[in-house]
């Protein structure tokens, strides 16, 4: 259900549209006043002397060059300038004349000695605007009439200012864009200074551990004043939350809601884009351009207007829609963000386009067929316009995520056609928007070049007869899950966050690549390459019919070969914080395990420098049950058991498993399966264990950490109790031990092994994200990172944004918690 306050915004939104178009047919009364070129004295001339036809000139429809050789139009030309324009505009207008008298080859005397050829008695003033359509052939030189001159010279200055107003758009656009690039950076510059400013010199909560004092709560810790209390509000109103209500994840609709931040750059950009389509038009009676229509000139200006802007957007719009683009490098934004800049890019494109082409169909309706036959701008045009709105058409989000790949080759093609087609329709222009079209060519060139030699410095390898390079296992064929082991052909240091592209170049569609975040990755000891880890689920198109080449081989293990493009994406700073908690749903847990094989696999020196990380909760919501069983058995494994060197590296790293399965029976007995699954990740020499609670029945979004009734805990097996609660962590051992007596300070000295809770149920975010807020002492900080379903995704969006504010308001300051969220949308 849509708030009231949501629809009353849309409609005034609309309203305002809707009464801003009909202000176009009124835009005479906005005008920027602009000086001028001294030329512009001559070129009205020039203009209106063009208006009739001259003995010597026998063509019907006269060029440049057929006004240039024509004595009697430039004796005219000559005596109009020396009766109507300064000194300074006759000489730089008679220089503008002669330099284009000179690119058609034809070589004019001066001013001055064209005049003295004239035999003043035979000159006649000639009103042309009066007799433009009669078929009177001047043969001798003639003395425009003043008001003819005044039209000709106000036209002038008319194109003038539009010529400026339709560069100041572009100038605009390019500033707007760098702004948010500005701001980007400093963004992230902002969120650097507070958290640096926020952490003491010494941690409060580790003097206190030191001493045997009280832990101090995180009430009582003062913030970091006005910038701490800026960066606070600017985070809860501004930089985390949606533009209205609390969809991002979710589609409205067929639309995306970008957060705030995104949203004031979209409007800013739409807004200037409005505001120079609508403003700035000169209407007047005998506009030489289109003499007495006024319906027609204003037609005129716009559709050329919104061509030129048009053309402004073209190398905007193909650089927002490239990977390898230096403004996600500069910002750290994510793929996501530049995704939806270009998707509104797009789309003023295509509505520029459109309206350029219908008002031109309308002022050519008399024989816009015969232009269509015959004329290769007026076909390309068309042809070009068709191609950009199927390729608006065909990008809804239905068809898009239903079919991808076919979305994706149609997208391609389309955009090439529409670009080649657009260099066609500006040949009877001279080159003059020429520069849009190769710039624009040279975008996409150079992304798809950096992508060619990402692919080959990455995996050479590969292309060599015997280059296998990877090695595909499904260790369970009931869970689905593909684990792709790919070795590079040089050694790279990959980093959390970080996804690549993968090719299968010996399949019948080897131009068809996927991007997957990689889990984990061993550095071969020599130097030479690195290792890659993968895990992939599969679903339709390329991903099944792995599966199925998979499941040929008995022993379920195929050596392949694949090329590599990357690395893509963003890392988040969790390791600056001292408590992290990561939320995944569903498959959502890929995004999870690169960081926690960072924090978890890092070197003791690196540990006291970049890593202050201390406790670590992954909380895992699943429904199925199977991949989640596989998960936790191969890549969680290390983590939960207490002999592992991970499980003691001194990061207290805990696993909350939310198992969303509504059938009681049916979750009892998987959530037992899970448990022994989790039990076997110990060393054979001990019974491991697992701490499970049965919260079942409960689908309520938001409510208590663990939704539902009755509570059951089991130690090692089902059926016998433990001492466990979801609402308080107790020190269980893998080795079956409790410590109930142990107080949250002595659990924090020791290096306590990881622990496994499985809950049947859903847990609801205002609840889990408080839970591990109030676990905070001193001035420790929160990273707060969210990964799976748009719903979950969102509410954890909206919780993090609630809990901002003051410690008076039981709130937190921005630089205490900070969310993360990976969200990667086509």
């Amino acid at each position: 259900m849509v708030p009231l306050a949501t629809r009353l915004t849309l409609a005034a939104a609309c309203l305002i549209t809707l009464t801003l178009l009909p202000q176009v047919s009124l835009a005479n009364d906005l005008e920027i006043i602009v000086k001028a070129p001294s030329s512009n004295c001559i070129e009205g001339c020039y203009d209106a002397l063009a208006l009739v036809s001259y003995a010597d000139i026998k063509a019907k429809k006269p060029a440049l060059a057929d006004y240039c050789n024509s004595t009697t139009f430039v004796q005219s030309l000559a005596l109009c300038g020396d009766k109507y324009c300064s000194a300074i505009q006759q000489e730089e207008g008679w220089e503008y004349i002669v330099d284009e008298c000179k690119a058609k080859k034809v070589k004019l005397a001066a001013q001055a000695t064209i005049l003295a050829a004239i035999d003043m008695s035979s000159v006649q003033e000639v009103d042309t605007l009066s007799h433009q359509k009669d078929k009177t052939a001047y043969n001798q030189t003639i003395l425009l009439s003043k008001y003819s001159w005044e039209m000709g010279y106000k036209t002038n200055n008319v194109k003038s200012q539009q010529d400026i107003h339709n560069h100041a758009y572009g100038w605009a656009v390019y500033i707007l864009l760098g702004t948010a690039v500005l701001i980007g950076a400093l963004n992230r510059l902002f969120s650097i200074y507070v958290h640096r400013h926020l952490r003491p010199l010494e941690s409060s909560s580790s003097a206190a551990l030191e001493s045997g004092g009280a832990l101090p709560s995180q009430a009582s810790s003062k913030g970091a004043g006005l910038w701490s209390t800026a960066y606070t509000l600017y985070k809860k109103h501004f930089a985390t939350p949606a533009l209205f209500g609390y969809r991002h994840a979710q589609p409205w609709g067929w639309l995306s809601i970008p957060t705030r931040i995104q949203g004031f750059f979209i409007f800013a950009y739409v807004a200037i884009n409005v505001v120079f389509m609508c403003s700035n038009y000169t209407i007047f009676q005998d506009n030489l351009t289109r003499y007495h229509d006024e319906t027609l000139q204003l037609q005129r200006y716009v559709a050329d207007r919104l061509a030129i802007m048009c053309f402004y957007n073209m190398p905007l719009l193909w650089a927002l829609a490239g990977r390898n683009d230096v403004i996600l490098w500069i910002t750290g934004w994510s793929y996501s963000t530049a995704n939806i800049f270009h998707r509104w890019v797009a789309r003023m494109v295509v509505f520029q386009g459109f309206v350029h082409g219908v008002l031109w169909a309308v002022m050519k309706r008399d024989d816009w067929k015969d232009r269509f036959l015959h004329r290769m701008y007026w076909t390309t045009g068309i042809f070009a316009l068709i191609c950009m709105s199927f390729m608006v058409v065909l990008s809804v989000r239905p068809l898009r995520e239903r079919s991808y790949e076919v979305f994706l080759i149609v997208h391609i093609v389309l955009a090439l056609a529409s670009l080649v087609l657009l260099r066609f329709h500006i040949t009877h222009m001279k080159g003059e928007y020429e520069p849009f079209v190769w710039a624009t060519v040279g975008v996409w060139g150079l992304d798809r070049a950096i992508r060619m030699c990402r692919v080959a410095v990455l995996t050479f390898r590969a292309f060599t007869r015997t280059g296998k390079n990877t090695v595909a296992v499904m260790s369970d064929e009931k869970s689905g899950l593909i684990r792709l082991s790919i070795t590079t052909s040089i050694r790279i240091t990959p980093h959390p966050g970080d996804y690549y592209f993968l090719y299968t170049p010996l399949s019948l569609r080897p131009w068809e690549n996927h991007p997957f975040t990689v889990a984990s990755w061993e550095q071969d000891p020599s130097g030479n390459s690195t290792t890659l880890h993968f895990l992939v689920a599969p679903q339709t198109g390329t991903t099944k019919r792995w599966r199925k080449k998979v499941l040929k081989r008995k022993e379920r293990t195929d050596n392949v070969r694949m090329l590599l493009e990357g690395p893509y994406g963003h890392t988040n700073p969790v390791e600056q914080f001292e408590r992290v908690l990561m939320v995944a749903g569903g498959s959502g847990i890929t995004s999870m395990l690169p960081y926690i094989y960072k924090l978890c696999h890092h070197d003791e020196s690196e540990r006291f420098d970049n890593i202050t990380t201390r406790h670590v909760t992954l909380v895992w919501i699943v429904k199925d049950t199977k991949y989640a069983a596989d998960v936790l058995h191969h890549e969680l494994r290390e983590y939960i058991n207490e002999h592992s060197e991970k499980a003691q590296s001194g990061i207290v790293f805990d696993v909350e498993m939310y198992v969303t399965r509504e059938e009681n029976a049916t979750t009892t007995g998987l959530i037992n399966d899970l448990a022994h699954e989790g039990a076997s990740s110990s060393s054979s020499s001990s019974s491991g264990s697992a701490s499970i609670s049965s919260a079942s029945g409960s689908n309520t979004r938001h409510g208590s950490l663990s939704e539902g009734e009755g509570e059951k805990t089991f130690n090692g097996t089902p059926d016998t109790p433990s001492t466990a609660v979801m609402d308080q962590f107790t020190a269980v051992t893998l080795d079956g031990h409790v410590k109930p007596n142990d107080t949250d300070a002595d659990y924090e000295k020791r290096p306590a092994p990881s622990r496994l809770k499985i809950t049947s149920g859903r847990p609801g975010m205002p609840a889990l994200l408080r839970s591990k807020v109030d676990t905070l002492v001193g001035r420790e900080r929160l990273a707060v990172s969210a990964c799976g379903p748009a719903g979950m995704t969102d509410d954890m969006r909206r919780a993090v944004c609630d809990i901002y504010g003051s410690p008076q308001e039981d709130g937190v300051q921005g630089g205490t918690v900070e969310y993360f969220e990976e969200l990667f949308s086509w």
